[in-house]
């Protein structure tokens, strides 16, 4: 008795019920676990429902056949050992069930001593089938796991590729730009120092003037390559905080003031944001400082530059940088960030590293902000940063509401004579700087809302002889809004006046189809404010 013996579970399908039962007595009598059915469909049922090792099938049987059989049960069970038992002169039909995957057959009658060797034969092919189809399967796995490293492998060697290049285009680049200052400084101190070339005193004051100024781009050079060392490497010390944006724009102001001066272009920063960010403090004048340095360097004579800020979705707190230079190409973009890379800018000869933008960019995301660029050729560029918004205090004079914020300009008793002013905007440092322009006036009444939709409810309401409309706002934005405006009846005759940052000729082109009165553009300018509220109020004068 072997153990493949006694762990053999038999099938045995035979319509000469004296021989079915016969048999299963015998083999049970060696220790095989037998079950016995005189038709196929009953004996497929079971197999259906239970685990057998082997088959032993009749060839020729009333509706099911062996051939049929054993195409049926390897389709329930593939791994099932089958063996066709079959009478004299029909050994053609035998040959035929195992090619369809029985593994033997035997010619009734036959002796028990016949069998045994058969059912041990065909255990051991079993057994080999289920070892060699797990085998394979194995090996399927594996080869998927193989090519699935080979990638993963290949994937790391182009990574390192990648690296190792841009490491030698750093290195390349760092050697140049440092050679470069260093060539001014050794050559003109050989100059100096030397006894066959003579000198007078206006140019060794040149030269010397030179050299320092050589050795402040080196210094500025190497300070920007251990900052931007420091951050990749994550090993610089930040320390975020609450930051209020006003006092960081008014020192900026002051560090950047002397350079724009020079190079005569006007920087204009939004007078009261009244916003907060979480950011580090120098780190992020440093990032301003280098933006509104480029801006400066790069634009064009009597160019400007605005910096304005607005608080966005979720709680960011976006700062633009905006200059009427030269603008960037496609291309220039994708590799604005890259160290060294000055965008062909050199061509200037304004003095430059090239890797400030790049720094930059690591410290914005260091303080878990980030950093983009709009840009067209010809008009200009947008720098944007986004940062956390901080928690802030309303200024003195507003009132937090459900629905808008509302500054008092007047009392509510005011003589009807007086006009009435509805401004839309949803920053509220705009709507306290036009709420005291507007404070100076005695003939108007200030209304305002935060939003267009609270806007056209206002406006339904109060009927205001003119509408200012910033165009940014949430919800539907100011162009969507006026058009409301414009189809309601009730509201169709008063003008409404855009005031926006929006100020790209894009956006100026935008208003005017919009039906606009009037466009201002932010920072807003009191004289030309002043005027286009006077011209609207006489206009809507004239409509009543």
């Amino acid at each position: 008795m072997t153990l493949s013996q006694m762990q053999s579970r038999i099938l045995i399908v035979d319509d000469e019920t004296a021989h079915l039962h016969a048999l299963c007595d015998l083999l049970r009598d060696h220790n095989y676990v037998t079950m016995g059915f005189a038709n196929g469909i009953e004996a497929l049922s079971c197999l259906r429902g239970n685990n057998f090792d082997l088959m032993l099938t009749d060839l020729m049987m009333p509706g099911l056949d062996g051939i049929a059989m054993v195409e049926a049960a390897r389709n329930i069970d593939p791994d099932l050992a089958c063996i066709v038992m079959t009478g004299e002169g029909s050994i053609a039909s035998a040959v035929k069930a195992m090619k369809v995957g029985a593994l033997d057959y035997i010619i009734k009658p036959f002796k028990i001593s016949s069998i045994l060797p058969v059912l041990a034969r065909a255990m051991e092919t079993r057994q080999l089938r289920m070892a060699n189809a797990k085998l394979e399967l194995q090996l399927r796995e594996h080869t998927i796991e193989l090519v699935a490293l080979n990638k993963d492998l290949e994937h790391a060697r182009t990574q390192a590729d990648i690296a190792n290049r841009a490491k030698s285009t750093f290195l390349s680049n760092m050697s140049h730009e440092l050679r470069t200052p260093l060539n001014a400084i050794l050559g003109f101190a050989q100059i100096l120092a030397s006894p066959s070339l003579q000198t007078n005193l206006d140019e060794k004051k040149e030269f010397a003037q030179h050299i320092e100024e050589a050795g402040s781009h080196l210094l500025t050079l190497i300070n920007e390559i251990l900052d931007l060392a420091k951050v990749e490497s994550g090993a610089m010390n930040l320390s975020i905080e609450s930051i209020a944006l006003d006092e960081i724009f008014v020192e900026c102001r002051t560090m950047i003031e002397p350079v724009a001066q020079k190079c005569r272009v006007s920087v204009a920063f939004e007078d009261i944001t009244c916003l907060h960010v979480h950011a580090d403090r120098i780190r992020l004048k440093q990032v301003l400082i280098n933006l509104l340095s480029n801006a400066i360097k790069y634009n064009r004579d009597n160019g400007t530059v605005n910096v304005a800020a607005h608080l966005a979705a979720d709680n960011i707190v976006c700062i633009q940088v905006i200059d009427t230079g030269i603008g960037l190409s496609a291309m220039q973009l994708e590799t604005i960030f890259q160290p060294f890379n000055r965008l062909g800018r050199e061509v200037f000869n304004e003095e430059g590293t090239g890797i400030g933008l790049s720094l930059v960019k690591h410290l914005v995301e260091a303080m878990q902000g980030s950093i983009g660029i709009h840009s067209q050729v010809g008009v200009g560029s947008t720098f944007w940063v986004k940062f956390p918004g901080a928690a802030t205090t309303s200024p003195s004079g507003w009132q937090q509401t459900s629905k808008a914020l509302v500054y008092e300009t007047a009392a509510p008793n005011k003589a009807k004579s007086h006009k009435s002013l509805l401004y839309v905007e949803d920053n509220p440092t705009n709507l306290r700087l036009v709420a005291e322009l507007i404070r100076l006036r005695s003939d108007v009444v200030l209304l305002t809302a935060a939003d267009g939709l609270l806007g056209i409810e206002q406006a339904r309401l109060h009927l205001p002889d003119v509408i200012l409309m910033d165009i940014n706002l949430p919800g539907i934005d100011g162009i969507e809004t006026r058009r409301f405006l414009h189809d309601d009846p009730r509201t169709a005759h008063i003008p409404v006046i855009a005031v926006t940052a929006n100020a790209m000729q894009a956006d100026l082109e935008r208003g005017n189809v919009a039906g606009f009165y009037s466009y201002i553009t932010k920072p807003i300018d009191i004289e030309q404010f002043s005027f286009a509220i006077n011209s609207a109020l006489e206009f809507a004068a004239s409509k009543k």
